[in-house]
């Protein structure tokens, strides 16, 4: 095999992976045990921040099986005993198509309209997690701690989003058209 080869496979290989990769750093993350008083609260959306970034470039490199063990391994890991399974799992394959049905509304607009974006999906991800756990462990759960989670995540997306976006550089919506920049000087396009 030539090393031009190998190099092209190694690359789309290592763009293949990241996605799940950068999900998988974040769900591990979750465990983090910082210092930080309210940083610490927002740790388990940051995930759903991942699969939205990422939803948002190439959907097709966060398959559902992929999202459905990240949010079983990410339930298991933040869960206690009777804490419901797969909840996060259907709040990320949500996430990842309802990003998908509304493409054309979140790429290519303002940043602001792409966090008001994942405002809305990141609350219907906490009441999604609040509710079925509410009914699943059938106690009435403080819901004050979930919306505080949700507003230190909806503050922290302007800081993680554009990291996100720049880990995704070669991804679709950050690489110029083919087409662009191609026409030799004098050339014009009819």
């Amino acid at each position: 095999m030539k090393a031009d080869g190998l190099l092209a496979m190694l690359d789309r290989w290592g763009r293949a992976a990241l996605p799940g990769a950068v999900l998988l750093f974040f769900v591990l993350m979750t465990l983090a045990p910082l210092r930080a008083p309210y940083l610490s609260d927002a740790l388990p959306l940051l995930p759903a921040l991942v699969v939205f970034q990422f939803s948002l470039a190439t959907p097709e490199r966060l398959p559902g099986p992929l999202l459905l063990v990240m949010g079983v391994l990410l339930d298991l890991l933040l869960g206690g005993p009777g804490a419901p399974v797969g909840v996060s799992a259907l709040g990320f394959v949500l996430i990842r198509a309802s990003v998908v049905a509304n493409r054309r509304y979140l790429v290519g607009v303002p940043f602001l309209f792409q966090w008001f974006g994942f405002c809305l999906l990141a609350l219907g991800f906490v009441v999604l997690v609040w509710g079925f756990t509410t009914l699943w462990t059938w106690t009435a759960i403080d819901p004050v701690p979930a919306m505080i989670q949700y507003v230190v995540v909806a503050v922290i997306y302007p800081l993680l989003a554009p990291l996100l976006a720049r880990v995704r550089a070669r991804d679709p919506l950050n690489v110029p058209d083919a087409s662009r920049g191609t026409a030799r000087p004098g050339e014009t396009t009819s």
